[in-house]
């Protein structure tokens, strides 16, 4: 391919005259009128150019801004990715960690109300025999002080009577001798005040 004409070229070319040639004056009126439009053409071509080789850095600039975007985008989302993660495993955590302490706490609650339980019922079997051995001890009491009513009225009875039984047998004294034997009212009747029992009713019997 031969190199390209310039408007320069075209205005500064000049040819061999002949006999039969072209007209001069209008081969050089065409001439310069292609050497304008060359040169219109050449600057058109320049500013083209100039605005490609702008277009090509913006688009070099975004090509880099959407590898940087990019890059950006992908580190967010992998940051985010790790955050949800980690919030993941912490509330895991906590949830494993409040599961644990509540089984913890029913355990001990469970052996606590385990001790109160041991503890009722060792009290109960406490006031069980406490009672048992104090209705024994009544009961012993009972019988003792009924055996010891009998026995000190039985002989308060039987002295009462012994005394009347020997008034009546023996002989009538003289009115200045004192009987042999006499018998106090007021020991026989502190006897059955302290017994509880009505001195009239034994009397009676």
């Amino acid at each position: 391919m031969s190199e390209l004409l310039t408007s320069l070229d075209v205005v500064n070319q000049s040819f061999k005259k002949s006999l039969r040639g072209y007209d001069a004056a209008e081969v050089d009126e065409f001439l310069d009128h292609v050497a304008e439009t060359l040169q219109f053409y050449n600057q058109r071509t320049k500013e083209l150019e100039r605005d490609l080789a702008s277009k090509q850095e913006s688009l070099a600039e975004y090509d880099r801004m959407k590898d940087v975007l990019h890059e950006a985008l992908l580190m967010a989302q992998k940051s985010a990715d790790d955050r949800v993660k980690s919030a993941r495993e912490q509330a895991n955590k906590i949830i494993a960690d409040a599961r644990e302490q509540a089984d913890a706490m029913c355990r001990d609650a469970a052996a606590e109300a385990e001790r109160l339980r041991a503890g009722v019922e060792q009290i109960r079997n406490i006031r069980d025999m406490y009672a048992q051995e104090f209705r024994g001890v009544l009961a012993k009491f009972d019988n003792q002080l009924n055996q010891a009513m009998n026995s000190q009225l039985g002989g308060a009875v039987d002295s009462v009577l012994e005394v009347r039984e020997n008034q009546a047998e023996a002989p009538q004294p003289e009115a200045a001798e004192e009987p042999a034997l006499k018998s106090d009212p007021g020991d026989f009747e502190a006897a059955c005040g302290m017994l509880g029992v009505d001195p009239q009713e034994i009397m009676k019997k």
